[in-house]
């Protein structure tokens, strides 16, 4: 996908399979080698296949108005060819271009995943804790629920820690909330507030029939524009500012972890844990069976050591040692909830370190009401 300023025409004679009869225009020079390209890596022009008005194919408008050329096309491998729904232009997005925004719809059939695992697909906003309020009102939402579960009739060890676990869960959601990510959460609404007045102008502007009125709306759209651009770049500056002296404070007080999530959030970067495979060489190998016996190879090595020339001797021990099998006490469940670290993902169960840290004696208490 992409402006590849080529436009292919409606003539599909002898080209059926590379496009359909529905595009705009005459082809031109670089519409020709565009057509040479997909017919070279068999692919299908999109856009020239469904049939629609031309102000839902035209992808380009020129600064006067007057012109409306379709020169930004989706194309698709001819062997995904009939999980192409639909390629037309959405005219109401409003992206400040002369360009229209271009969808296509898909609709590909895979084999369906299901997790099994019960691993939680969202995070909850585990830094409200700081608020000494939010805590106490979290303590005492999972007092009361579990003095209502004690009450109950007696349980198995499975009931009773899936009890437990919705407990925490729902205490979490109705408390904390779920944390939900933003996208551009540096603008303010203000900002916001000029994108939308900006979308409406663009509304009027598609609507409009009267060219000297057109021409009216269209310079009040391009400054509402440069407003918005002006607004966004105050926005970004006063975040960047603010970030920054965040990160300051932060290392002043060794406060590591927000210290390079911040860095992470300036920088714009994100950690690639796909690392290529090489061989010995360190050559990229990109066939996957040859990824496999590299693979193989390499656990050989490693793993097939070869015996020791003489194997150590171990005095046989003088005295049993004793282990204590006896069930944790709540000291013990105590220690061991403070020592877990924060910021860490939660486990199979759904449950953050700081869930449990919030409180730690109810919490042992929880564990262990003997």
């Amino acid at each position: 996908m992409g402006d590849l300023n080529a436009k292919v025409g409606d003539d599909n004679t002898n080209r059926e399979l590379i496009m359909g009869r529905h595009g705009v225009g005459t082809c031109n020079e670089n519409g020709e080698l565009f057509i040479d390209f997909c017919a070279f890596n068999d692919h299908v022009i999109g856009g020239s296949v469904f049939p629609h008005k031309n102000i839902h194919k035209t992808t380009w408008t020129s600064p006067d108005g007057q012109t409306e050329n379709q020169i930004d096309h989706i194309t698709v491998g001819r062997r995904w060819r009939r999980s192409l729904q639909d390629v037309r232009v959405r005219r109401g997005a409003d992206a400040a271009s002369d360009h229209q925004l271009l969808i296509a719809v898909f609709n590909i059939k895979l084999k369906s995943f299901i997790d099994t695992s019960g691993r939680p697909h969202h995070k909850f906003n585990t830094q409200y804790f700081k608020n000494k309020e939010t805590r106490e009102i979290y303590n005492c939402e999972i007092k009361n629920k579990y003095e209502a579960l004690s009450g109950l009739a007696e349980e198995s060890v499975e009931e009773h820690w899936s009890t437990l676990k919705r407990i925490w869960k729902s205490t979490c959601t109705d408390v904390l909330g779920k944390r939900e990510r933003k996208h551009k959460e540096w603008m303010t609404q203000e900002t916001w507030a000029k994108i939308e007045s900006r979308k409406g102008l663009k509304q009027k502007l598609k609507q409009c029939q009267d060219q000297q009125e057109k021409e009216c709306l269209r310079a009040k759209y391009w400054e509402a524009n440069r407003q918005v651009k002006r607004s966004a770049r105050e926005d970004k500056r006063r975040f960047t500012h603010e970030l920054t002296e965040e990160a300051e404070t932060a290392a002043t007080q060794g406060n590591m972890k927000r210290l390079y999530e911040i860095t992470r959030t300036l920088s714009g970067k994100s950690v690639n844990s796909n690392k290529p495979v090489k061989d010995k060489n360190g050559k990229t190998i990109t066939n996957d069976a040859e990824q496999g016996d590299r693979w193989m190879e390499c656990f050989e090595e490693m793993l097939n050591r070869p015996h020791p020339p003489s194997l150590p001797e171990i005095p046989p021990a003088t005295a049993q040692l004793h282990v204590n099998t006896s069930p944790p006490t709540k000291t013990e469940i105590i220690k061991a909830i403070k020592s877990m670290k924060n910021g860490k993902a939660a486990g199979p169960d759904g449950i953050h370190p700081e869930a449990l840290k919030a409180d730690p004696e109810p919490t042992a208490t929880i564990f262990n009401p003997s």
